[in-house]
């Protein structure tokens, strides 16, 4: 998994994870230290901070595979970006319908 889906899981699910292991995951994954940096930082061995970061990614993916909010907000995403693209190809009809379908998910 790389940076940009960690970051992405950890906007819609880091509030679940305790305060320790988000901070350690932000550190890793926005500010993009190392283990050795990370492990200076939180005063813990670098084993301490490469186990924490395994078991957060990990609660992370667990919580996409049983909530799916990641998906479904990828998915949205796409269909408004259809719908602007009907739009400017002035087929109206299409994008009311990508939209009128996109509220009803909702």
């Amino acid at each position: 998994m790389d940076s940009v889906e960690v970051c992405l899981l950890l906007d819609f699910y880091g509030q679940l994870l305790t305060k320790r292991t988000r901070e350690i995951l932000e550190l890793r994954f926005q500010e993009d230290m190392s283990l050795a940096e990370i492990a200076e930082d939180r005063e813990i061995s670098r084993q301490a901070a490469h186990d924490t970061i395994h078991r957060g990614v990990n609660s992370l993916q667990n919580y996409e595979e049983k909530l799916k909010l990641v998906e479904r907000f990828t998915q949205q995403k796409r269909t408004i970006a259809s719908a602007f693209t009907a739009l400017e190809e002035h087929n109206e009809n299409q994008a009311k319908e990508l939209l009128s379908n996109l509220m009803n998910e909702l």
